[in-house]
This record gives structure tokens, C-alpha cells and sequence, in this order.
């Protein structure tokens, strides 16, 4: 458990710290640089990470810090120029910023996200430690996990941290180009030093701590945004907190991400409502429109679906409410927003550009979740109330979030936060579409749950941020009306002289409201901890697999060899364990090599056939896994290619053997085989 607070400390401090420094530099505010902190930070990684791999920079903790010092500086010159006679008319009139937050204000926001965090670090780590065989080295049987995990050990070996080079982990063989936003991944990958932990205890304790860090971030400033509509700082700070500290009950923001392994995604969908609101606040204080850009790239890097959220939040605010009431009238401000739009664009440039390159080839955006029994109704309350797939089978309905998100609701309206109400329609119903057809309606919304993969809980995800910050408003001004009511029945002096007493009402009241979150976070922390330590079995990858992964390890010749394994099975895995070499080290790739295809299916023809030999020598493999049975159910069993069934290419190697290959350790469904003298013959004299 000390590794795991250890790496949640110090990934918060690296998430947080330097986009925080660089955003007050930039002339932002502490508290909305700190709330701006983990989106900067990652804009400074994904931009530096491919521009390290254009100049032949390592990407590493000293890199790092010369990117973080390189970026200081740039801010230093915005502000400086911002100050200068000829911009500072530019910039706009600041008059419309907010009031500092006072003491009590700060600590209610502080407290609130500290909670928040860990409820999610605690409900995510822990049961890991306690229960997990193998603890924080614990395999999750979930195969995004396996990418993951491999990112995280290729980055701190190769030092390539670029998104635009991933085709080089993805494809051993043609090391082929292939896009993926990993800054989530480059950023982690810097933490080996620092937290001492290997690759598979740093993936089940990165990927949580981020996330306690950024969803409390993002919920709370949606919290303060709503509330700011009608209510002065230190209450919005006040109800902010309280939404940060209840995002941690919400089982569809960090549990259901983290047990599916779609970490990447939920952080920068997590971080989309900070970006968006800073580019909203840059209309009234154009000093932000950079700072916005900046945040905006980072969430896109992060992960492209962040975009979208942000993307929807602002041009809903735009359409409800900036459009009827403008700061510095309508064109001007459309401006300002186009500005800001026009620099995302530049700083998103390698995104853009990458996914446009892989677009024919992924196919993710066309999957189907629809269930045939669920009604239009059932798939609205579903989506609206976090009920969707995987959350129906075992956490749905939560009665107390249910009502707490009805009130939260209702006070939005009174807020006249129009553009909240929007976005969380907006997403209900593409999350239902993605749950069950909604006739008309279907193309439009189901264009943009496409960039969410149309997956309920990635959508339900979306949802939940927004029901999170609704319910902490809901149950903040519920203790603001307690707080009023003791102050006004515990003070009998005159209205002048009950300022003082009532200066401790507030504070108490707060302290109360955190005692009351956490003993809910007890509550539902068994739930919570199943959801978010589940698929870890052992099914796909168990102790058998892992005892022959470290034999392997100890053989001679083996880290300088090729390990031919069967991606279907998820003995990938091999790599992020041991650090030997896979040759299919994930269950895609952008294209895979007709010499590897040719060895794959021909694994049982090593010895017997000179070609499939010839590879085996050009490619250097001295090793085969195998360890059924395949993840899914069409990888098994006798291939027939004639009827569409792929079945094991294995299967052969299984029953008969092969010439070339002579098993070596076996344990349980797993063996090893070592390429004997029929493939590689002794020399001679």
C-alpha cells in the first residue's frame, strides 16, 4: 500500500505542478492555474514528445524538465509581450475576473478534491494489495491493459515518447507507422525513476492516480462554472468542493474506466470541462487565450474524444447563453473564440495529422453495443442515472446519487446554467443511442458517440461528470441552508454582532459534509473495489503464464532473441512482465508483415518447411509460446477460413508438434518450445 500512496503523491505532483507553474506564468490566477494544471502539463508532453523525436531527443525525467523549463520561458515572453504598450490594448479590459477566494473558500475547494482523491486512490489500490494473489502485480485479463502497460516500458527504454511512433512497439517486424495519443503513456513512463516501481505495479497504480487527481479537477470546475451563474466565489469554491468529494461515489467515473482499462480516454474526457471553461472565460479576459489553447491540445493529446466534450460544452455555451449575452459583443467575441480555435489547431497539428493517417484502419468507431431487449425508456434512464453496461449487472440504481442528480438538476435551472443543462441532455441522449436506436435521431447522435467508440460506459462516463458536479451543488447548497439555519438559531445578539460566530458556521458545516462523504465512500466501497479490481482471475493471463515468462527470462539468449508467441492469447504480455521481446506484442497493429502472417499460421511447419524456416532464422526466433485458450471465442478451435472462422493457428503445433521445435518447460496449458538443429544446425568443423 506505501507504493501505491507514493506513486498517487507523486504522479499528482507531476500532473499538477508544472502546467500549474506554466499557467500562472501565463498570467492565469493560482487557483485557476492549479485547476488548469494536469490539462497544460499534458499539452507540454504531447507536443514535446514528437518534437524530441524529430530532433533525436530521449524522452525521460531530464528531457522533461528541460521541456518544462523551455515552456516557462515561453510564458514568461506571452506575459511579457501581454504587458507591452502595443498588446496591451489587445488583451481586452480584466475587470469582469473573479474575486480571489478567501481562506475559507480555498480550503472547502482543497478539501473537497483531496477527499475525492482519495476515495478513487483508496477504492482502486487497496483491494489490490489485500486480495489481488499477486497484489500490485496483479495482470488486469483486459486486453487494452496489455498496450497500456507495454507503452509504459517501451517509452522508459526507448525514450520515444511521440504519438506518431508507436508503430514501432505496435509491428516488431515493419515498425510501420501507426498514430496513438499516448502523453497519458509518456507522462507515466517518467515515474519509473522517481517511484522505483516496475511496469505492471506502476500501470495498476498510475492509472488510478491520475484519474483521482483529474476527475475531481474536472468535476469541480464544472461545479464552480454552474454555480458562478448566480453565486459569488467563495460559495461556488464551496460547492465545487463538494462536487469533487462525491465524484468518488459516482461507480461510472473512475471504476468502470479503470476496470475496462480505458484509463487514457476518461482522463482527457475528464480534464475536456477545464479546457472548455478556461476557452469560455478567454471571451471575457482574452490574457486566456492561450492558456486555453494550450489546455485544449493537451486534452487532445491525451485523448482525441476529449475534444469533442469540450468541443460540444463550448458551442452549447456559445448557442444558450454567450450568443444572447456577449462580453464585448457578439462578433467580437466569436472572435476571440475563433482565435483560440486557430491556435488549438496549430498545437494539435501531430493529432490531426495522425488520425487522419490511421483512419482507414480503425474500425473502432463503428462498433455496435445495442441490446435487442432494452426499450427506448430503459435506455434513457439508463444513460441518464449510470446504468449502462457493465454498471446494470451490479450497481444500478443508486437511489441516494439518483436523487441527489434529480435536485442538482432542478438547482442548474435556477442557476440559469443553460449550457450545463444542454451538454448533460445532449450526452444523455447520445449515450442511450449508443444503448438502443433513437429512430431520426440515431446518424447525428450516434456521429458523435462514434469518437467515444459508441461504448455505453465510456459515454456514461461523460454523463456521470456532469451528474457528479450536479449532485455536489445540490448537496452543498443543502448544507449552506443547514449552515444559515444553525447561525441564525445558535446567535441571539443583534444582526452587528453575529458576524464573529458566525464566521465558524461555514467551516463546521464543511467539516460535517466531508465526515458524511467518506462514510458513504465506506459504504460503498465494497461495490466500488469489485468493479474496480475485476478481470483479475488470472483467466487470460494466470500464475502458469507468468512461471513460464520468468523461466524464459533466465534461458540463454533469450533477451537477445525474438520470442514467437500467439497474439490471440495475450502473451504479450511477456514484454511489460520480463522485458524479453514478443513478436506480436499487442492484438492489433497497423499492418502486419506477410513473412509474419506466413510464420503465424505455420507455426507447426518450423523444421518441415525451408520457407517458414527462413523466417525463423531472419527474424532471429529461438522461442515459441503457447498458452490457450485464445480471449475470444472464434480464435479457437480448427481454422476455417471458408466459413469465416479463424480458429487457433496453434492448434496443430498442440496436437502434433512440429520438427523444429522441442518443448522445454511446460506448467498447466502453457509451453515453451526451443528452435532445435533442424532449423538452426550445429556448425560444423
Amino acid at each position: 500500500m506505501m507504493l501505491g500512496a507514493w506513486v498517487t503523491a507523486v504522479t499528482a505532483l507531476v500532473l499538477v505542478v508544472p502546467g500549474a507553474l506554466v499557467g500562472r506564468r501565463m498570467t492565469l490566477p493560482w487557483p485557476v492555474a492549479i485547476a488548469a494544471g494536469p490539462p497544460i502539463t499534458l499539452a507540454i508532453v504531447g507536443v514535446f514528445t514528437v518534437v524530441y523525436s524529430v530532433v533525436g531527443f530521449e524522452w525521460n525525467v531530464w528531457t522533461a524538465l528541460l521541456a518544462l523549463v523551455i515552456t516557462l520561458l515561453a510564458g514568461w515572453a506571452y506575459a511579457a509581450a501581454l504587458r507591452s504598450r502595443r498588446l496591451r490594448g489587445l488583451a481586452g479590459p480584466t475587470r469582469d475576473d473573479d474575486e480571489p477566494l478567501d481562506r475559507r473558500g480555498t480550503l472547502a475547494l482543497a478539501a473537497g478534491a483531496v477527499l475525492g482523491g482519495a476515495i478513487i486512490a483508496i477504492t482502486c489500490i487497496r483491494p489490490l494489495v489485500i486480495t489481488a494473489a499477486e497484489g500490485l502485480d496483479s495482470i488486469p485479463q483486459v486486453w487494452d491493459s496489455l498496450w497500456h502497460a507495454s507503452s509504459l516500458r517501451w517509452i522508459h527504454e526507448t525514450g520515444i515518447g511521440s504519438a506518431l511512433r508507436m508503430g514501432e512497439l505496435m509491428n516488431y517486424d515493419t515498425h510501420g507507422f501507426n498514430y496513438y495519443p499516448n502523453t497519458w503513456h509518456a507522462l507515466g513512463a517518467i515515474l519509473f525513476p522517481i517511484t522505483g516501481a516496475n511496469p505492471v505495479e506502476l500501470y495498476n497504480t498510475y492509472s488510478p492516480a491520475v484519474l483521482a487527481v483529474t476527475i475531481p479537477f474536472g468535476v469541480a470546475s464544472l461545479a464552480y462554472w454552474f454555480a458562478r451563474h448566480r453565486l459569488a466565489p467563495d460559495r461556488a469554491a464551496f460547492l465545487a468542493g463538494t462536487a469533487a468529494a462525491i465524484s468518488g461515489l459516482f461507480p461510472s467515473l473512475p471504476y468502470v474506466e479503470v476496470e475496462l482499462t480505458s484509463v487514457p480516454n476518461a482522463v482527457g474526457v475528464s480534464i475536456a470541462p477545464i479546457a472548455a471553461i478556461l476557452v469560455i472565460s478567454a471571451v471575457r479576459d482574452r490574457r486566456r487565450v492561450l492558456p486555453a489553447a494550450i489546455a485544449v491540445s493537451g486534452v487532445t493529446a491525451t485523448h482525441p474524444s476529449g475534444l469533442i466534450l469540450a468541443g460540444v460544452i463550448v458551442v452549447l455555451w456559445w448557442l444558450c447563453e454567450g450568443l444572447w449575452r456577449p462580453a464585448y459583443g457578439r462578433l467580437r467575441d466569436l472572435a476571440t473564440l475563433a482565435v483560440t480555435g486557430a491556435l488549438t489547431l496549430v498545437l494539435i497539428a501531430p493529432v490531426v495529422l495522425g488520425t487522419i493517417a490511421v483512419a482507414d484502419t480503425n474500425t473502432l468507431p463503428f462498433f455496435d453495443f445495442r441490446e435487442e431487449t432494452v426499450g427506448v425508456l430503459d435506455g434513457l434512464a439508463q444513460a441518464a442515472f449510470n446504468g449502462t453496461v457493465p454498471l446494470g449487472e451490479v450497481s444500478y440504481p443508486v437511489w441516494g446519487l439518483i436523487v441527489a442528480t434529480i435536485a442538482g438538476l432542478g438547482v442548474l435551472a435556477w442557476l440559469r446554467c443553460w449550457a450545463g443543462l444542454a451538454t448533460w441532455a445532449a450526452f444523455v441522449l447520445v449515450t442511450a443511442n449508443a444503448v438502443v436506436s433513437l429512430g431520426p435521431l440515431s446518424y447525428p447522435l450516434g456521429a458523435i458517440g462514434g469518437y467515444f467508440y459508441n461504448s455505453p460506459h465510456r459515454l456514461t462516463f461523460v454523463v456521470a461528470l456532469f451528474s457528479a458536479a450536479v449532485a455536489g451543488i445540490a448537496l452543498g447548497m443543502l448544507a449552506l441552508g443547514v449552515a444559515a439555519l444553525v447561525s441564525r438559531w445558535t446567535s441571539s445578539e443583534p444582526a452587528p454582532m453575529r458576524q464573529p460566530s458566525r464566521r465558524w458556521v461555514i467551516p463546521a458545516t464543511a467539516a460535517v459534509l466531508m465526515v458524511l462523504v467518506a462514510g458513504a465512500a465506506v459504504w460503498r466501497y465494497p461495490t466500488n473495489a469489485q468493479i474496480a479490481t475485476k478481470h483479475r482471475d488470472g483467466k487470460l493471463v494466470g500464475a502458469d503464464d507468468l512461471a513460464a515468462y520468468h523461466w524464459l527470462e533466465q534461458q540463454p539468449g533469450a533477451r537477445d532473441s525474438l520470442i514467437l508467441n500467439n497474439l490471440d492469447q495475450g502473451t504479450g504480455w511477456i514484454y511489460p512482465v520480463t522485458g524479453l521481446t514478443p513478436m506480436f506484442a499487442f492484438y492489433r497493429a497497423n499492418d502486419f508483415s506477410q513473412r509474419q502472417r506466413d510464420l503465424f499460421w505455420g507455426v507447426s511447419q518450423i523444421g518441415a518447411d525451408p520457407y517458414i524456416d527462413g523466417i525463423v532464422r531472419d527474424l532471429n526466433v529461438h522461442y515459441v509460446i503457447d498458452s490457450p485458450p485464445s480471449y475470444w471465442p472464434f480464435q479457437n478451435g480448427v481454422p476455417d477460413p471458408d466459413h469465416g472462422v479463424q480458429g487457433d493457428p496453434f492448434l496443430a503445433l498442440r496436437r502434433q508438434g512440429a520438427p523444429g521445435l522441442t518443448p522445454v518447460f511446460r506448467q498447466g496449458n502453457v509451453t515453451v518450445f526451443e528452435v532445435n538443429e533442424k532449423v538452426y544446425p550445429e556448425p560444423t568443423g
